[in-house]
């Protein structure tokens, strides 16, 4: 009778271990994930030089390249865009869309990113950033949270925010 007691034991523990190791797992392959996407949407912000709806070679911008992106990697989670500062900060909720979404400090819609952009006259220049979200779930116990990951782009020269040029360029120089 003791042998079963203490081999019921060791069961536990072996199951609370496996567990553990699956979570962190999974807590790990959704971090990879979220953090990759992070990186090619920077990568393509700095590419087309902004966050453009059209380009002059190929007539899609970068919005739709980053949400087709998205889209082909099967991203899915979504989270509250927050900020200190709300006056440029943009966030999108469809995939299928090339527009961004104005987002108010009483905003509890829920996005799969949020852009946000500082721009500096002096320099002509402009920095972009942006949050993705991961989620934290396990099939037994479901979503036990949720995260985001942000970042931001190098310094772009003369960037542009849908089509327009933010900073150096009169309306007439475009």
């Amino acid at each position: 009778m003791r042998d079963s007691i203490g081999s019921t034991w060791i069961f536990a523990i072996i199951i609370s271990f496996t567990m553990i190791f699956a979570g962190f797992l999974v807590l790990a392959l959704n971090y990879a994930k979220a953090y990759r996407a992070k990186n090619e949407m920077t990568t393509i912000i700095e590419k087309y030089e902004g966050l453009t709806t059209t380009d002059k070679e190929n007539r899609i911008g970068s919005i739709q390249i980053m949400n087709q992106f998205l889209k082909n990697n099967k991203y899915n989670s979504k989270g509250r865009c927050t900020s200190d500062d709300y006056s440029h900060l943009y966030g999108v909720n469809d995939l299928d869309a090339t527009t961004l979404i104005k987002i108010d400090d009483d905003d509890t819609s829920l996005y799969y990113y949020c852009l946000k952009y500082e721009a500096n006259a002096e320099n002509c220049t402009v920095l972009y950033y942006i949050t993705v979200f991961f989620d934290f779930n396990l099939p037994i116990l479901d979503q036990l949270g949720k995260f985001a990951i942000k970042g931001q782009t190098n310094e772009v020269q003369y960037g542009r925010f849908l089509d327009k040029y933010l900073v150096c360029y009169s309306n007439s120089a475009e």
